[in-house]
């Protein structure tokens, strides 16, 4: 179990950093090489299943819930360690919705992440299959997998969130003490500019051209034709949610909100034009630049997600995915005892 128990599933709760090296590691990718308990994985039932589908009910459930962890898993995938990101309503869920006394769901999950890095892209066959079953499923987010089956995109540390990147500029650089004789500003734009990222939680303003309206009678030139940008918000917590305010201080004003200004890369993986304005979203992409107050921030080659609020999400049936004949454990070969003594 060695193997498994390395690669956690982090929660979103952001940890504090002492240090940008802590925040980014190396910043060299972590190599994946496959090891005993992968090769299981892929003689399993399930990993057969996966790749030539079913038509099973219950099976369909059980890959469903898988595929649509793995999908909100994708985008997050970083450089800094084997560690990957899971929302933990949608880690609760598997854990409680897919897992039954003889199938590990989390260990199966870590185990198709692992198949992913090791082998750099999804495989053809999984895409095909959670294509087909989707219409069943209904809330496998395609567009993530098909980013996944193009090829292994990492971020430089789904730690970086923006809530980070303003805790760390009140601390490096306004927070600066006068005995300091560096250019903490540059210093910090150094450290955490030009970093890929994957900042979630934003809400979608608008997005469009940027180029210059057609002047009447004049001829369209694609030349001209400006790149697409879409203009996002994200919405920091409002600390007098949890204040007490007994005099009613109604100067107090809700922190402001960062505006991400996402200059669109040209191959988008979902369809924007079915994307509601306030819709919360997922901006993935170079983090270029930003304003002195971290207010405004500039994200370029940017590719927009949704970014679903997994609360209360209803994933599976235990009892249903029992009847599956792949949820069986095959990774450790250790499943409860069977009747008669029978043992294998």
């Amino acid at each position: 179990m060695r193997l498994i128990a390395s690669l956690l599933v982090l929660l979103l709760a952001a940890p504090a950093f002492a240090q940008k090296e802590d925040l980014f590691g190396s910043g060299k990718a972590v190599v994946f090489r496959e090891e005993t308990m992968d090769r299981r994985f892929a003689k399993s039932k399930l990993a057969k299943m996966l790749a030539e589908g079913s038509q099973d009910p219950a099976c369909v459930q059980l890959m469903g819930a898988l595929f649509v962890a793995l999908a909100e898993i994708g985008p997050t995938l970083h450089k800094r360690d084997e560690n990957f990101v899971l929302d933990p309503n949608l880690k609760a869920a598997i854990e409680t919705q897919a897992t039954t006394p003889s199938f590990p769901a989390m260990a199966y999950l870590l185990s198709m992440v692992r198949r992913v890095m090791i082998d750099k892209r999804l495989p053809d066959a999984w895409l095909e299959t959670a294509k087909a079953i989707n219409p069943q499923v209904k809330i496998i987010d395609l567009g993530k997998l098909k980013m996944l089956n193009e090829g292994v995109s990492l971020v430089d540390s789904s730690y970086f969130q923006i809530p980070i990147l303003k805790q760390r500029y009140y601390l490096e650089v306004v927070g600066a003490n006068s005995a300091v004789t560096t250019d903490v500003a540059a210093s910090f734009r150094d450290a955490y500019l030009d970093r890929a990222v994957a900042w979630g939680g934003a809400q979608l303003i608008d997005a469009g051209s940027n180029a210059p309206k057609k002047k009447k009678g004049k001829k369209y030139n694609p030349v001209e034709f400006g790149e697409l940008v879409a203009i996002l918000e994200w919405l920091p917590p409002d600390p007098r949610k949890t204040e007490i305010d007994f005099y009613g201080d109604a100067s107090k004003k809700p922190p402001p909100p960062v505006k991400i200004i996402a200059k669109l890369a040209p191959k988008q993986f979902s369809d924007l034009e079915k994307a509601a304005r306030g819709q919360r979203m997922m901006v993935r992409g170079q983090f270029w630049e930003m304003n002195r107050d971290v207010t405004e921030v500039e994200v370029r080659d940017a590719v927009l997600f949704e970014d679903r609020d997994w609360y209360g999400a209803m994933l599976a049936d235990p009892n249903v995915i029992a009847a599956c004949p792949a949820a069986i454990n095959e990774l450790t070969g250790i499943g409860p005892a069977q009747p008669g003594g029978f043992k294998h």
